[in-house]
């Protein structure tokens, strides 16, 4: 019996010795005592990327640690995979918290940043799965990639009025994040910063962002509103990809250029506006969108990705613009309640099964007076027994012998609805018509307001006009416009 309780009195004493340790480090000074870690002294706590940090043997047993004043910073992976760190104390002398300090401390709740810090390392809490809060000073000016990468418990965040950048992953994975709040003066949002935002239901971008980086809020399938600014001129691939509780979305006028996936997988939006100031359509960037029904796609875009709206069996109209010269493979793959299209006169080119699946349709119309050379999987799985095309009149006779086009139910001569025809002798027409550099309008012996529109309804010009002043129409790219004088519709063809 007394062997026994000697043995019991030994290892006791083994397992008190390997929770109370001592040492120093630099001109840092450490003890450990039970569970708790404390670090004294002047200068930087170093960095351990190998786990070379005399305490890092303990980083099991360490459930608190303390941080004295006269430490001015916290080293690379200086408690990387201390997994049961519940509370840490970081003074106000501390300037600068390191690269994947806290990296992977599973258990850490919250933690409070003095405001002496100044910069936060990049994937400096990656991981931290539990942190439900987190204080960020007004003395930080940036937040690094990946910094709250993982941290999926975190609910609120309040970033500072100085911070002007948000890194690449900085929020990702943070499923919890329900709200935020970006500064006025952060120019740009970073890759992937705000993906996997399960829980985030709406985001205001301020004036002073301009540009939102691939898949800024990808898989933030809460999100149903976001505001995009006048000064953002480009939105990323997969910036908003598989949104799905998005349920409309105004891209504004500077955006240039929209990238691939862009709004792919956000089947609540209902109907989009792309501007006249984006020029290109990238790959896939509508598609999926299953709930989206109508369609308008801006003046200055010259081309239509691969896929770019493939699969949205909701689409049931889509205006495309004068200047859009090729629609390409597979665009409208599968919008099987698109029931009309009108494809204008700048089309030159159309990728192979552009309309395959587009089993809907029942009128085509075809602006350009030169039949494209398409294959037959251009509308491959579409009746063409049932559906009526309609191209210009001058040309009926070249898409009937023309491959794949001659396949329509009937090939008719192309009217615009609702539009009076100017004639001879008609109280308000237009001349010249078709039109190369100005026109006239007869008719009219007042000043009168004249408004010209594209097919899309997009207004091109506007100005009043006195008795014969000409109207210019240089600049506009050929096509049909309508022009709007007097409660009346006239067609003017630019060529």
């Amino acid at each position: 019996m007394k062997k026994f309780i000697l043995t019991l009195i030994a290892l006791f004493m083994l397992s008190a010795v390997s929770f109370a340790d001592s040492g120093t480090v630099g001109t840092l000074t450490w003890i450990i005592e039970g569970n708790t870690l404390t670090i004294s002294g002047e200068g930087a706590i170093p960095d351990s990327n190998l786990g070379i940090s005399p305490w890092y043997a303990y980083k099991s047993s360490i459930r608190t640690v303390v941080i004295g004043e006269g430490v001015t910073r916290i080293g690379n992976y200086a408690f990387n995979g201390f997994s049961i760190l519940t509370d840490i104390t970081i003074p106000n002398s501390v300037t600068s918290i390191r690269t994947y300090a806290f990296f992977n401390c599973s258990s850490l709740t919250d933690i409070t940043i003095p405001n002496s810090v100044t910069g936060i390392g990049t994937y400096a809490f990656r991981g931290c799965s539990k942190l439900t809060s987190v204080t960020i000073p007004s003395s930080v000016t940036s937040i690094g990639e990946g910094t709250f990468y993982g941290c999926s418990k975190l609910t609120a965040v309040t970033i500072p009025n100085i911070v002007t950048s948000i890194g690449g992953y900085a929020f990702y994975e943070c499923y919890a994040l329900t709200s935020i709040t970006i500064p006025n003066i952060v120019t740009s949002i970073g890759n992937w910063a705000f993906s996997d935002c399960y829980a985030l239901t709406s985001v205001t971008i301020p004036e002073s962002v301009t540009s939102i980086e691939d898949g800024a809020f990808a898989d933030c399938s809460g999100l149903t509103t976001v505001t995009i600014p006048n000064s953002v001129t480009s939105i990323g691939s997969f910036a908003f990809s598989n949104c799905s509780r998005l349920t409309s979305v105004t891209i504004p006028n500077g955006v240039t250029s929209i990238g691939d996936y862009t709004f792919s997988g956000c089947d609540g939006l209902t109907s989009v506006t792309v501007p006249n100031s984006v020029t290109s359509i990238g790959e896939r960037v509508f598609s999926s969108c299953t709930g989206l029904t109508s369609v308008t796609i801006g003046n200055s875009v010259t081309s239509i990705g691969e896929f770019a709206f493939s699969s949205c069996t909701g689409l049931t109209s889509i205006t495309i613009g004068n200047s859009v010269t090729s629609i390409e493979y597979a665009a409208f793959l599968g919008c099987s309640s698109l029931t009309e299209i009108t494809i204008p006169e700048s089309v030159t080119s159309i990728g192979d099964f552009a309309f395959d699946g587009c089993s809907g349709l029942t009128s085509v119309t075809n602006l350009n007076s030169t039949p494209q050379s398409i294959n037959n999987n251009v509308f491959n799985h579409v009746y063409l027994s049932n559906v009526t095309l309609y191209v210009p009149a001058s040309s009926v006779e070249k898409y009937k012998a023309a491959t794949t086009w001659k396949n329509f139910k009937e090939i008719k001569a192309y009217i615009p609805s609702a539009i009076e025809l100017p004639t001879v002798g008609s109280s308000i027409n237009v001349y010249p018509n078709p039109v190369t550099e100005s026109f006239r309008i007869n008719g009219i012996t007042a000043p009168t307001e004249v408004t010209v529109t594209d097919l899309s309804g997009r207004t091109v010009l506007q100005q009043t006009v006195e008795g014969g002043e000409s109207v210019a129409a240089g600049n506009f790219p050929k096509g049909v416009y309508l022009v709007h004088v007097n409660g009346k519709t006239l067609k003017v063809v630019k060529r």
